[in-house]
């Protein structure tokens, strides 16, 4: 048999069931019992007088106790009854023909119980020598007044204690149950292990289904909320897994564009320079210049390409060192001052010192790619702002704040502009790979905070980052 979810339920409703019918039976066999013992109990009280009676009717006429008990067995016969006459702690009458007569059966009365009895029966039980146990009635028959005294006379009416035979009394109506049970718990379990497992078989078809490409595979599922969940969940990750495929083919795409242009420029210069077609020296020098740049281009992309793949994995290298932030970033600004000029944009800084921990040029990398994105969508004329201090809203946080003047992002963008693969066409357009973004969020994952981006098309953006103190 397999070791399914639903064999293993099916199996485990079905050890309940038989274990819920065994329960069952203990206890229908312990309230058995005792209900019996309160019958017979109730049965022997109620007979009692009537035989004490007959008993005072007998010893008007006769001397012997034992013949007295004889006396009884006929008119106790039909009821099935049977008395015994106890005195001074032995039986002296017995109607079931004297079997008793002359045993000890001290029942061990106080006094304050024996004029009691002679009103009112008491019950109990005992242990007879042959090893049966009666339950009795009992009653007291004192002397006259006027006669001689002489012991107490106990009549007991008993019945011996039956242990109860469930099987042999209501052995046909407990097998008929106890099959009707098994035949309803074996249908519930059925039925309860299907329901159960039926979502998760088709999570699990579902997820062959990814498994063999069909990403445009939906799952609908219906049942228990947590279900509902896991198949909401599913349907999720299949989407997050389509957008990752189809963001890797537009990051292959944009990347072989990206060196095929550098490389059919490498190419043809370098052809023109082994067929001779550049035959004077300048000209071999603007051609060996531009194959440099090209060539410094691909190495620069590259290298963002493995940096983020680095960053990705958790492989890249990360030191963790007290720094101010307010000197980092202010130096990062520095350097971009004559690019921020040549662009004829404006480059402003203000900033308070703010101590975090990190790695110092991996927090350089980051805010050189904020400013570098925001210098290249602000047009001249324009202004980049950078700020840097604690977070207002995060007491435990440093914010550094990039503001550029530029078109701003798009909304349906800014939910992918950080995606490892994303690469809008504005960007590509103007000659980036589109990983700075995605960089930068890796390494502020990386020191335990997140980057934020607000925008509104035509007001410019602003990009947030939140480091940890």
């Amino acid at each position: 048999m397999k070791k399914t979810l639903r064999t293993r339920l099916f199996l485990s409703y079905v050890l309940l069931t038989a274990l819920i019918l065994v329960v069952a039976g203990l206890t229908l066999t312990v309230t058995w019992r005792g209900l019996q013992d309160r019958l017979i109990l109730a049965r022997l009280r109620a007979a009692t007088p009537l035989s004490a009676r007959l008993v005072r009717e007998l010893m008007r006429r006769e001397s012997s106790l034992d013949v007295v008990a004889q006396e009884l067995s006929a008119p106790l016969a039909p009821r099935k009854g049977r008395i015994l006459l106890v005195q001074q702690g032995r039986v002296v009458g017995d109607s079931a023909q004297g079997k008793l007569v002359g045993t000890s059966l001290p029942l061990n009365i106080p006094p304050t119980q024996i004029r009691r009895a002679a009103r009112e029966p008491l019950v109990g039980h005992f242990t007879a020598p042959d090893g049966r146990t009666y339950l009795y009635a009992l009653t007291v028959i004192l002397p006259p007044k006027n006669a001689p005294p002489r012991p107490p006379l106990f009549v007991l009416q008993i019945s011996p204690r039956r242990f109860p035979n469930v099987i042999s009394e209501i052995g046909q109506q407990l097998l008929w149950a106890a099959l009707m049970a098994v035949l309803a718990g074996l249908g519930f379990s059925w039925f309860i292990s299907r329901w159960i497992t039926r979502p998760l078989v088709q999570i699990a078809q579902a997820a062959d289904q990814i498994a063999q490409g069909n990403l445009d595979f939906q799952l609908q599922v219906t049942g228990p909320a947590e279900v509902e969940h896991v198949a909401r969940q599913f349907n999720h990750m299949a989407q997050e897994v389509r957008a990752a495929r189809q963001a890797q083919q537009e990051f292959f795409a944009n990347v072989s564009h990206d060196l095929k242009t550098p490389l059919t420029v490498i190419q043809g210069f370098a052809q023109a320079l082994n067929e001779g077609v550049i035959d004077d020296l300048e000209s071999a020098r603007r051609a060996a210049a531009i194959i440099q740049r090209e060539t410094q281009h691909m190495t620069h992309l590259v290298n963002q390409v493995l940096d983020l793949a680095r960053l990705e994995s958790g492989r890249a290298p990360l030191r963790r060192e007290p720094l101010d932030l307010k000197a980092l970033v202010q130096e990062c600004v520095q350097r971009f001052q004559t690019a921020a000029e040549q662009k004829e944009i404006t480059l402003t800084f203000q900033g308070e010192p703010v101590i975090v921990r990190g790695d110092w040029d991996r927090l350089m990398q980051l805010c050189s790619n904020l400013l570098e994105n925001a210098l290249r969508h602000t047009p001249a004329g324009g202004e980049v702002h950078c700020r840097v201090g604690p977070a207002a809203d995060a007491a435990e946080m440093a914010e550094l704040v990039v503001q550029d003047t530029g078109p701003g992002i798009p909304p349906a963008m800014q939910k992918r502009i950080f995606d490892r693969f994303y690469q809008g066409d504005q960007a590509r357009r103007k000659g980036s790979a589109g990983l700075g973004l995605a960089i930068v969020q890796e390494i502020a994952r990386a020191h335990s905070g997140e980057v934020q981006v607000h925008s509104r098309p035509g007001q410019g953006a602003s990009f947030r980052v939140l480091l940890r103190k």
